[in-house]
């Protein structure tokens, strides 16, 4: 029986692995869990494609072995998080994995998953850099069951087309790359599982036709040489009249166009409505942002340097853990850090403002780890001028 990857890695994505990658990437379990959903398709189907041949595979295979993914680290969620480093390590291998093995198809992916799941971009992109080293690594411990051969991933990988019939038919399109014989499989059962239940359009066939049926019409047709002869000279005495009596023509006065004031604008583009705000994350009693959060953070300074009118409220909040004195200090520390990292990256300090409040406004429950780890945060809000 032919192993699914996707389901053995959806099962294993629960419990503390799913709340440890939620709040890795900035998100509750829930929608967590529907990112992932997205995620394993696309990144199992794209593995598909790059190992089409014997080539490709090999190729694949050396990634595996380069990264040290066929380690036990990399077995599954579970085994990943309680790695040294944790998520922010692996993030750290995934990251340029993504770029290295799909290219210019990476954007599209991290855009597929955004759009299926509802999760914004920077999240959905470190989702992916978390859970490709460990679908490479599930990978890795089947070969190692099976014998370690590019063979054997290309089989591997084949065999996952039956389970990737159910995937959006969208799908196909996001991967779509150069096509081989194999890689033409994966896309097609995609896109046929959408088909089977389209009824076909019957297609009629015209009823023949008699062949000597035209013979009737012979006589007709040598009269027409004898019908625009004389048109033709009826024709040319008509047009003898009417160049006698027309009128010469006057000159055509060319049109004067009418003037148009031209201006440019130089309002800048107003900043769309929808927003933020943007949730960044701290380890406890610490400064500095997660490796998602530093990521996303990014995302924010590109934005407002897209609309220069924007600026950004900073606002930081610790949980409970503490005395209200040293909350009060370590979420203004946070949201300082913040606006000097973002002025680091080149936004005007004068477009924004930062200020700490302490455990106020909690977003979840302090009596659980989880919701203490989402109450440690920043939010940054961008606003219209």
């Amino acid at each position: 029986m032919t192993s699914n990857l996707m389901t053995e890695l959806m099962n294993d994505f629960r419990g503390d692995s799913l709340s440890s990658v939620a709040s890795a990437v900035g998100q509750n379990p829930a929608t967590t869990q529907s990112a992932i959903a997205a995620a394993l398709p696309a990144l199992i189907g794209g593995l598909a494609y790059k190992a089409s041949t014997a080539d490709q595979a090999s190729n694949l295979l050396e990634v595996i072995t380069r990264n040290k993914l066929d380690s036990d680290t990399f077995a599954s969620p579970s085994s990943a998080v309680k790695a040294p480093g944790g998520l922010n390590s692996l993030m750290n291998v995934g990251r340029p994995l993504l770029d290295s093995i799909f290219g210019s198809r990476s954007g599209a992916i991290t855009d597929w998953v955004s759009s299926r799941s509802g999760v914004n971009r920077s999240s959905s992109s470190s989702l992916l850099s978390i859970a490709l080293p460990i679908v490479l690594g599930l990978i890795a411990r089947r070969l190692r069951s099976t014998g370690w051969s590019a063979s054997n991933l290309m089989k591997l990988m084949a065999d996952q087309r039956a389970y990737l019939q159910d995937a959006p038919a969208e799908l196909a399109g996001v991967l779509k790359a150069e096509e081989t014989p194999t890689t033409r499989h994966v896309r097609t059962d995609i896109e046929d599982a959408r088909r089977r239940h389209t009824p076909a359009v019957p297609v009629y066939e015209a009823a023949p036709r008699n062949r000597h049926a035209w013979l009737w019409a012979l006589p007709l047709l040598l009269l027409i040489p004898l019908i625009g002869y004389f048109l033709a000279r009826h024709d040319e005495s008509r047009r003898d009249v009417a160049v006698q009596s027309r009128p010469a023509p006057r000159e055509a006065v060319p049109a004067v166009p009418e003037e148009k004031p031209v201006g440019t604008s130089s309002e800048p583009a107003a900043l769309p409505s929808g927003l933020g705000p943007y949730d960044l994350r701290f380890a406890t009693g610490s400064q500095s942002l997660t490796a998602a959060s530093s990521q996303q953070l990014r995302e924010i300074a590109d934005m407002m340097r897209t609309y220069p009118r924007a600026k950004a409220e900073i606002k930081g909040y610790t949980d409970n853990a503490g005395n209200d004195a040293a909350n009060m200090e370590l979420s203004q520390n946070r949201a300082t850090a913040v606006m000097n990292e973002m002025a680091d990256l080149g936004i005007d300090r004068s477009r924004m403002t930062a200020e700490g409040y302490g455990e106020a406004n909690p977003v979840a429950t302090n009596a659980t780890a989880q919701g203490r780890q989402q109450n440690r945060r920043v939010e940054v809000e961008i606003k219209d001028k």
